[in-house]
């Protein structure tokens, strides 16, 4: 019983890390998206 424990919590461990780094993936993606914008900007209204 133990032994499947630790495997369950070694598992949720993984998973939460995997969430952290979507979140990373996902802010990183909106922000190149956001400077992309902000550059499309700048060449339109120059």
């Amino acid at each position: 019983m133990a032994k499947r424990k630790e495997n369950m919590s070694l598992a949720t461990e993984i998973l939460s890390d995997m969430k952290r780094q979507l979140i990373r993936c996902r802010v990183a993606l909106i922000i190149s998206l956001a400077g992309n914008i902000i550059q499309a900007a700048v060449l339109i209204f120059r």
